[in-house]
């Protein structure tokens, strides 16, 4: 398929360098032309401009495109997503990222696989390792291919085909875009700041109930430069990068037993695929417990929240969460309840924030001495930044 590359930049010189450079180190095909585009937003500077202008691509044609003027973070990216009028898939990356070497590969036949699949809105080329609602790790089911599928889509480096951009747009002009989700979706999404095309891009994931390709093991990592979103930077998106691997496996959506909900949680008829002791049971899976009360649009709830009257209940053991389920481990930490019957009172939700948080410790919470001496080093880092 040869996707373009495609480069969202401002006003951050150093961190386009950096990204530039790792491009320039990864693998493309043989004689392949993988044409470069780097888009960057009015009044990014001069420094941006001549990187941009300056940067050698041998690997096929350069463009560089400089907005007439500023179109704000929002704009930017559907500017870019545009760009497959020109071409028949695109690799979109903002300029705080760095790829894997093998990124393009995984791309390039990511997007060859799942062209004619209308459930699949996107290919992710980040490997998701975290909640984004808890910031807790979210470790996906093996199930033998090395893609997952969730009912979301990210922000550090996304491929998408000419089809399945035009989906998109057109959704977003319509009028189903500014009516109200009919559909469970998180209340986080309705408190982004306006100028982020995130919220926009999953609720047309969800809304139209498709779902996003990722890699079990990364093939870009979020640098966290200061900029829109952040003020200071930040390592928290930092992955693993894939290395060393030229050819992947992929199993269809249809196939796969590894496919999540946009809330992170496994969907009800993968998970019967793997145990049969819910048979019969029409329920929603909500084990990491961020489901309100109306997003459990099911008779029953599996889940981590306290209930009244449990049908079953399982210990949090095993990993990932639902592995206590499959292998039915011992204990009372997870429920299968009557919706109605799920708790929500302030203790119930205390004790329930207590068992996932010993569970992502795997036990191992800190005692006094561990917390005293991390207080104490925060203090010496204070006293030493002072004194410098």
């Amino acid at each position: 398929m040869s996707p373009a590359i495609v480069i969202n930049t401002y006003n951050r010189p150093q961190a386009l360098a950096r990204l530039l450079n790792s491009l320039q180190r990864a693998e493309y095909p043989a004689h392949a032309a993988i044409p470069l585009i780097v888009s960057i937003d009015r009044g990014g500077g001069a420094e941006v401009q001549t990187l941009a202008g300056q940067f050698e691509w041998p690997f096929g044609p350069k463009e560089v495109i400089v907005r007439s003027q500023h179109l704000g973070l929002f704009k930017h990216f559907f500017a870019c997503g545009d760009l497959t009028e020109r071409y028949d898939a695109i690799i979109y990356l903002e300029d705080d990222l760095a790829v894997s070497p093998v990124f393009y590969a995984y791309a390039d036949q990511a997007l060859s696989f799942y062209q004619h699949d209308d459930c699949i809105a996107g290919v992710s080329l980040y490997g998701l390792w975290f909640n984004g609602y808890t910031q807790q790790p979210f470790v996906p089911l093996a199930d033998g291919s090395d893609v997952f599928f969730v009912q979301v889509p990210y922000t550090q480096g996304v491929a998408v085909t000419r089809s399945q951009w035009t989906k998109f747009s057109t959704w977003r002009h319509s009028s189903e875009a500014a009516a109200p989700p009919g559909v469970p979706i998180h209340e986080a999404w309705s408190r982004f700041d306006q100028d982020d095309w995130f919220p926009h891009f999953a609720r047309f994931v969800v809304t139209t109930d498709r779902y996003f390709v990722y890699p079990r093991v990364s093939l870009t990592t979020g640098c966290g430069d200061a900029g829109t979103h952040f003020t200071q930077a930040s390592r928290f998106f930092q992955a693993p990068l894939q290395r060393g691997k030229g050819t992947y496996h992929f199993n269809t959506l249809a196939e796969s037993t590894a496919v999540y909900d946009s809330f992170f949680e496994i969907r009800p008829d993968r998970l019967n695929r793997l145990t049969g002791v819910l048979y019969g049971y029409d329920y929603a899976v909500d084990l990491y417990a961020v489901k309100s009360r109306p997003n459990l649009r099911a008779a029953y709830a599996l889940t981590s929240r306290r209930c009244q009257r449990p049908i079953r209940s399982f210990g949090k053991t095993m990993w990932p969460l639902e592995a206590n389920v499959i292998e039915q481990a011992p204990g009372a930490e997870i429920f299968l309840c009557r919706a109605e019957d799920v708790r929500w009172d302030r203790v119930a939700t205390l004790l329930q924030w207590k068992s996932n948080y010993e569970y992502f410790l795997r036990g191992r919470t800190p005692g006094l001495k561990t917390m005293a001496k991390l207080m104490l080093a925060r203090l010496a880092g204070l006293i030493g930044n002072r004194a410098s």
